[in-house]
């Protein structure tokens, strides 16, 4: 079997999911899908590219994920499986047009013989967004319009006997039920005490549960946070401290490189600004070191 295991967010990123855009994504009704507009093609896989060749650049493997071409989110891989020292856990998506890109997560765990480990039914609902390693043993999930109790309580008892603390906190309303509002949408773990966050929307329980393990919470900028849709707030590490970010939020990259981070950028204008996510949901790690 293959070195697997993610439970944590912040150590070196060594095999990773990637999913390329969609040859008809641009076609997409962009209001069906809530996208911030229509979408180039052209730019899209020029983003994609670009972000593709930074994670090639630190050494990480990349295992491709084959979907419809009609899944024209499943670019955002990180959402419809997670990944434990153990084996694949396959989510159920709570966004009703990604309900069947879990089955190409089975598909691939199936042909890498990578141990399947439990799945989320429904009435149950989990995207990976809203799913956040604090550390090895306490897994963090935002419930709200994407990720449910019953998606919760099924998780619990999937990893309970690993002897994983998972811990549910609301997420605001926002901007309601058609907008993408994970956990990972208001916070970013950078290092082992260290996390990006926009204090506004993070659960007050979490907060103090942050601040009680000791960790360093840098505040992204307000005005970075408002002109990405939050996205200046989706950072990948791809070891500790060692980031990649979407391009042009300059104040936010200056709190993290204040904070002693390094930080790689890539032009997600199209890719991530406009489809609703980020560098973080581009990936599904499958194992870091």
């Amino acid at each position: 079997m293959p070195k697997i295991g993610c439970q944590n967010m912040y150590s070196t990123l060594k095999r990773v999911v990637l999913c390329p855009p969609k040859k008809g994504m641009s076609q997409a009704n962009f209001r069906e899908w809530n996208y911030n507009g229509p979408l180039n093609q052209h730019k899209l896989f020029a983003n994609f590219k670009e972000f593709e060749d930074i994670i090639c650049s630190h050494g990480c493997e990349i295992t491709m994920l084959d979907s419809e071409e009609n899944l024209f989110d499943s670019v955002f891989p990180h959402d419809a499986s997670l990944v434990t020292d153990r084996g694949a856990i396959i989510l159920n998506m709570g966004k009703k047009l990604r309900k069947e890109e879990t089955k190409y997560h089975k598909k691939l765990y199936e042909e890498n013989n990578i141990p399947i480990v439990g799945s989320i039914h429904s009435p149950g609902t989990i995207e990976g967004g809203d799913c956040l390693w604090i550390d090895e043993k306490t897994l963090v999930v935002g419930r709200g319009f994407r990720s449910n109790d019953s998606g919760i309580s099924q998780l619990k008892e999937i990893l309970k006997k690993d002897k994983i603390d998972v811990i549910g906190f609301d997420l605001p309303y926002y901007l309601g039920p058609s907008a993408c509002l994970h956990l990972m949408s208001v916070i970013s773990i950078l290092d082992e005490k260290l996390a990006l966050v926009y204090e506004k929307l993070l659960p007050t329980g979490f907060w103090k549960l942050l601040r009680d393990r000791g960790f360093e919470c840098i505040s992204a900028s307000e005005n970075d946070f408002m002109d990405s849709n939050g996205l200046c707030l989706n950072v990948l590490a791809l070891s500790p401290s060692k980031l990649i970010m979407v391009d042009g939020f300059d104040d936010t990259r200056k709190c993290l490189e204040d904070a002693g981070c390094t930080v790689e950028t890539f032009d997600g204008s199209e890719l991530c600004i406009k489809a609703e996510g980020g560098p973080t949901c581009l990936t599904r790690p499958i194992y870091r070191s």
